[in-house]
């Protein structure tokens, strides 16, 4: 990606980036009106809600970002001199997308049943042996921490309800 240096880009302002921040825009503006109605509300405590943040914060923040980047991004379209490398990728990178969009798709499906932590582990270690780890000692560390510290990090610190681990259900941090 290079920059022309304020001046307009030769192919005009109107390329690939211009249409991504306008769909990112579109998303976000979706995302912050929809919101309301997809939050479960807390339920009162003594007639009162609970202390704490609101809980459309988080998904009207990320909508919040959502349009400001789709607007910075089509700012930065005018002058970016950039090629569309989509073309380009032969059908090993084609394969690699499609494959870890299926992985995190069955994760999304599975997740209710065997909880966060057994079904991130499960996606780690299929993609880290699917990309060509060849360690399996450092695989099976990495497969197994990276979960146990998010899920830590997600349920402990800041108190996001997660899918439990159905087998062990007394083990918080699993």
């Amino acid at each position: 990606m290079s920059d022309t240096g304020g001046g307009p880009a030769p192919r005009g302002a109107f390329n690939f980036n211009t249409i991504f921040g306008v769909i990112g825009i579109v998303v976000g503006v979706v995302l912050f009106f929809i919101t309301p109605d997809q939050v479960e509300r807390p339920r009162l405590l003594f007639g009162q809600k609970p202390s704490g943040l609101d809980p459309d914060f988080f998904p009207r923040l990320v909508a919040v970002l959502f349009i400001v980047f789709g607007g910075w991004l089509i700012w930065r379209a005018r002058t970016l001199v950039e090629e569309n490398g989509i073309r380009n990728l032969d059908a090993e990178g084609i394969t690699n997308v499609l494959v870890t969009v299926a992985a995190v798709l069955v994760l999304a499906l599975i997740m209710p049943w065997l909880g966060f932590v057994i079904a991130s582990i499960l996606l780690l270690g299929f993609l880290s042996t699917f990309y060509g780890n060849r360690n399996v000692i450092a695989g099976v560390l990495f497969s197994v921490s990276v979960p146990l510290i998010f899920y830590n990090i997600l349920r402990v610190w800041l108190q996001v309800v997660l899918p439990q681990n159905p087998f062990l259900p007394d083990i918080l941090w699993f």
